[in-house]
């Protein structure tokens, strides 16, 4: 299947740069996303499907990549790969299919991989552990070279430093989902006048992405044989709250730190964060009737497609969830 809409290269409408056109493939989870892409930006993206079978007698991968038949529409294109490495086996496969693309005459690959769910690994505690960030990494860093390093798109990062992890085959972008989140504030209700952090990390991180905001910094300290979420700077008595964080799985520090910021006379609390992780089932616990049921609203980026997959069909009577859709920021930041 292929989606195909592009007009003739000419100059921009105010005599502008027209942005670089791309082959745009992906991962069978990514699909949805590159159909709507190419809907929302027909002159900039030619969408080919991918099918991504197994053998039925071995169970290995039967991978047949679009755009290269009847016609070689491939070959010295510029091509975006929507990735999604939500398990082991769906990363060996997505690699099998890079692997194949760099070494097909392409002018250059840019792989849009906004969550990177193996970036909480980056380290380790005891010896024979393995830090699977630096591994993926590798494997990344080890794609031929078409011309000039992949690009690798990250959006919010779980450790920076991650980004460091890759180099020679592909290079690191850092971008943040936090332009989608203020967008939204401006209409969101009840309206939102501090922001708070679970940790000194997440302050550091995003704290200056909110001016005008009354800041909040929340930390772990030890009372007694406990760890308990307390206020390390900021007050948020009578004020709307939001916790904002990069990625979220249990949930449970979210949960006491929206916890201790009522017991100091918060007004609401809702929480954002780029990421949503969450292990099967437990999105449910954040939901009315629910034993997380802490927040007002819960915004999150679409960065998991399994995962929103399974935050979409919550019943609407019960969500306290909204998804903000990453597509638009994935074309500005091209």
């Amino acid at each position: 299947m292929v989606l195909d809409s592009w007009p003739p290269v000419g100059p921009g409408a105010h005599g502008g740069d027209i942005p670089q056109k791309h082959v745009l493939l992906s991962y069978k989870t990514m699909d949805d996303f590159g159909r709507r892409l190419v809907a929302a930006y027909p002159s900039r993206f030619r969408w080919f499907e991918t099918k991504w079978g197994k053998f039925a007698d071995s169970g290995m991968d039967h991978i047949v990549v679009g755009g290269f038949s009847p016609k070689n529409e491939i070959r010295h294109k510029h091509v975006l790969f929507l990735a999604d490495f939500n398990s082991n086996d769906a990363i060996l496969s997505q690699l099998h299919a890079l692997i194949m693309l760099c070494e097909s005459f392409i002018a250059s690959l840019t792989i849009f991989l906004p969550y990177l769910p193996t970036a909480t690994m980056e380290r380790i505690t005891v010896e024979g552990e393995v830090a699977t960030a630096n591994t993926v990494s590798r494997m990344l860093s080890g794609l031929p070279v078409p011309g000039g390093p992949c690009r690798v798109m990250f959006y919010d990062l779980h450790t920076l430093q991650n980004r460091f992890y890759l180099h020679t085959g592909a290079i690191a972008t850092l971008h943040t989902t936090v332009p989608l989140l203020t967008s939204r504030l401006a209409t969101l209700e009840p309206k939102i006048d501090a922001i708070a952090f679970p940790d000194e990390g997440a302050q550091k991180r995003f704290g200056s992405l909110f001016p005008g905001y009354d800041l909040i910094t929340c930390g772990k300290k030890r009372v007694g044989d406990e760890r308990t979420v307390v206020i390390q700077d900021g007050d948020p008595t009578g004020k709307h709250v939001l916790i904002v964080d990069d990625m979220v799985k249990s949930g449970g520090t979210l949960v006491e730190c929206a916890h201790t910021l009522k017991e100091h006379g918060v007004i609401s609390v809702s929480a954002f964060c780029a990421h949503a992780a969450f292990p099967a089932g437990k999105e449910e616990r954040f939901c009315k009737g629910g034993d997380y049921n802490v927040f007002d609203n819960f915004l999150v980026s679409n960065s998991h497609p399994t995962v929103v997959e399974r935050i979409n069909a919550l019943p609407k009577e019960t969500t306290v969830f909204e998804v903000l859709d990453i597509l638009h920021l994935l074309a500005e930041d091209l």
